[in-house]
């Protein structure tokens, strides 16, 4: 998504409290005046920090996607039956209304239309919608004749953005962020209704450290290392592979449930299921793989760190009953 030439064309600002605690909502009822220096920390800020492939989701309803509020009031205002006005109150309305954990706090809301962004085919508008919960604290100085004061003031970092959303003008494709998702994660489950769109490298990543935790649930040292062996053996192998060869690799070891329950862990931290047949990088896969799996557990409560290309063949223990213990490592390295 190019966003060089991007202008801001509208701003407006709300204020939304937190429902649950009774906080009110207040409405602007008109739209702010923006001169060229708040246009350019706006693009500065807060677009430029939001467009990036990491952040793209895609709003989501269970039955009918008509049916996502925040979808629904902006597909309204770019066909042209909301004014601008109409669409960023009726969002503040519903932020307000999905505002019910007592760990959200309350905060003003800038809705912005930006124009001129491009997506390779054609020219689009945006609708951005920021939330700032959190006020920055900063000094200024004051020049009065000979004398140089300093005095506190507040404000709004448009770099650091707590809870963000831009919603292109064609499609049910949002950029979305919320750095502060910790406490409550409403503003992607509640308010936007999105899902997070899959990339290589996030897929990638997901996929390894499902490998990883059904590493860890090996008991067995020996077969923990030849499922490590088969899995590092076959990502150095192929360009690509997908989510089902790595399924089915890990049946060889472990039960398919196990397999089923690690997948859907990881589906719900990174945020998005993987298609199984979608091909994966391997070799940035191999690359990650290779540190993480490198630690052998050798029983005892002991484990090893293995150089990259040697694998545990075998373990022998012997314990002379007087508290020595010594254990024997057979090596091999990695075909």
């Amino acid at each position: 998504m190019a966003i060089g030439e991007c202008r801001v064309e509208r701003l407006v600002v709300h204020r939304v409290g937190n429902a649950a605690r009774g906080e009110g909502a207040r409405l602007s009822e008109r739209t702010s005046s923006v001169d060229e220096e708040v246009s350019s920390l706006l693009l500065g800020g807060y677009l430029k920090n939001i467009v990036s492939d990491k952040r793209q989701h895609q709003f989501f309803h269970e039955s009918d996607l008509n049916l996502n509020e925040i979808y629904h009031y902006t597909r309204q205002f770019f066909r042209g039956e909301l004014d601008f006005l109409a669409v960023s109150q009726r969002i503040a309305k519903h932020l307000y209304a999905r505002s019910q954990h007592p760990n959200i706090n309350a905060g003003d809301l800038l809705v912005i239309l930006f124009s001129g962004l491009n997506d390779g085919d054609r020219e689009l508008r945006a609708l951005g919608v920021f939330k700032s919960e959190i006020r920055d604290d900063f000094l200024t100085v004051v020049e009065s004749g000979d004398v140089f004061d300093i005095s506190h003031a507040s404000g709004i970092n448009p770099r650091l953005i707590d809870k963000g959303a831009l919603i292109l003008e064609h499609g049910p494709t949002v950029y979305a962020v919320d750095r502060l998702s910790r406490e409550a994660k409403f503003w992607l489950d509640d308010f936007l209704k999105a899902m997070r769109v899959p990339d290589k490298a996030s897929s990638s990543k997901m996929m390894a450290s499902v490998v990883e935790q059904l590493s860890e649930e090996i008991e067995d040292p020996l077969q923990q290392a030849r499922f490590k062996d088969e899995f590092l053996n076959l990502v150095s192998s192929e360009e690509d592979v997908s989510a089902r060869q790595l399924a089915s690799a890990a049946e060889k070891f472990v039960p398919r449930e196990q397999v089923d329950q690690a997948m859907g862990s990881a589906a719900e931290s990174y945020g998005f299921a993987l298609d199984e047949e979608a091909k994966l990088p391997a070799k940035g896969m191999a690359r990650q793989l290779e540190k993480t799996l490198s630690k052998y557990g050798v029983g005892h409560g002991i484990s090893v760190l293995l150089p990259s290309g040697i694998t545990l063949k075998n373990i022998q223990s012997r314990n002379d009953g007087e508290g020595e213990l010594t254990l024997t490592l057979r090596l091999n390295k990695r075909g």
